[in-house]
């Protein structure tokens, strides 16, 4: 258990904290950046397995971060498929390692997170200030 952290509740909270800061660092930018020169072979690849493997909901290519939502067809699962989208890309782009091992990734459980959800995924490039980003789907 972290330190200061007590209940299930405080754990929560410090999540939530951190999403936030982590959220707010990479709209300002922050880190490597590299995919920003790249979007186009990381949306191609995302677009790729669409209705075969998966079907994307929604999707964008950040300057240093991806957001994709998905729903994984039966027979496939979610690390495979990130797997196989970091493998290709990270090869085509040719910069070596450009990916972190660990993603985020959650299950969506009411019509109202979906819909919140992919707003939020549709609107991050306009909040970072990414005005006519042609990287969302």
């Amino acid at each position: 258990m972290l330190r200061g952290c007590t209940t299930s509740v405080d754990r929560a909270r410090l999540d939530a904290a951190f999403g936030l800061r982590l959220d707010l660092e990479l709209d300002r930018h922050r880190g490597s950046c590299v995919l920003r020169e790249h979007a186009g072979v990381i949306a191609d690849a995302l677009k790729h397995f669409d209705r075969d493997r998966y079907e994307l909901h929604a999707w964008c290519v950040m300057p240093n971060h991806v957001h994709v939502m998905m729903h994984v067809s039966d027979g496939n699962d979610v690390p495979k498929i990130v797997h196989s989208w970091k493998s290709y890309t990270a090869r085509a782009i040719g910069r070596g390692v450009i990916w972190q091992r660990e993603y985020f990734d959650r299950v969506v459980r009411s019509p109202r997170e979906f819909a919140d959800t992919r707003a939020y995924i549709r609107e991050n490039p306009a909040k970072a200030g990414l005005m006519d980003w042609a990287w969302v789907g």
